[in-house]
């Protein structure tokens, strides 16, 4: 059995934005190709997704645009499982019917700190494990594709302070080795503050820490699939001109036999 990853490094899905004076802005479907490549894994005609937004705190307005897209446009029936809202939070026994019930599960953008922290405490973390390896479709969109590897950076969190001594890697689910860092093409080259930490310092951090990684551009996505102890990696690339990078790769590569990334 093949287990499948689809890691998206971000991108819009075609929602509306509302302005402050009140128009309404047409997003453009940047992400259609990881979106429909996710579905068509399934073999399903007509497959069921979950929805996580944990990391965006569960935004009241992330799973109506997912909704547009995959169940509108994709034909896929869905449900949103809410863990930041104690009142709204299933149990922990209804968590693995939702999940275990689902073809796919989708994860929403956000903090991926918020997320991981969120899904250890509900014991979905373990439960994710437990679907990815019976043949869920995982899948995920900025935070939502750092969350199934082994690492992301903290440059969102509390314990970075905008220097290069605080910047450093944090542990996600482990599903694939190594980092994960999305919006690679909206990052600066060089510098780091709290607001944009940049290429080459992601670079720097991964030597230090003697790890390697991914970054992916906005709206590519990588494709990780797993058979036994064979692993491929692939690209998918929505928009022309989008880019997937292998990070620190000088040092011998031992996770894939194939990737399509650039150095």
């Amino acid at each position: 059995m093949t287990k499948n990853i689809i890691a998206i490094g971000g991108g819009e899905m075609g929602r509306i934005k509302i302005h402050e004076d009140g128009t309404r802005e047409q997003k453009p479907w940047e992400t259609e190709q990881a979106d429909r490549k996710i579905v068509e894994l399934t073999g399903k005609t007509n497959p069921k997704f979950v929805f996580i937004g944990a990391a965006s705190g569960d935004s009241p307005t992330y799973y109506p645009a997912v909704c547009d897209v995959f169940e509108k446009k994709l034909g896929c029936r869905g449900e949103n499982l809410i863990l930041s809202d104690l009142s709204k939070r299933p149990s922990v026994e209804q968590i693995r019917e939702i999940i275990m019930g689902a073809d796919i599960v989708y994860v929403g953008g956000g903090n991926v700190t918020r997320l991981m922290k969120a899904l250890k405490e509900t014991g979905t973390d373990k439960i994710l494990k437990e679907a990815y390896d019976k043949g869920v479709i995982m899948s995920g969109n900025s935070a939502g594709g750092c969350v199934w590897f082994e690492y992301y950076d903290n440059d969102e969190d509390e314990d970075f302070d905008g220097t290069e001594s605080t910047f450093t890697t944090k542990q996600a689910l482990g599903f694939v080795k190594g980092y994960f860092c999305p919006h690679w093409n909206k990052k600066p080259e060089y510098g780091i503050d709290k607001e944009a930490t940049s290429k080459d310092v992601i670079k720097k951090m991964l030597v230090k820490e003697s790890k390697f990684g991914y970054g992916v551009d906005e709206p590519a996505a990588l494709m990780i699939q797993t058979n036994g102890d064979n692993q491929v990696i692939t690209e998918i690339i929505s928009v022309p001109g989008a880019k997937t990078y292998k990070l620190n790769s000088d040092k011998p590569n031992i996770y894939m036999n194939e990737f399509k990334g650039r150095e």
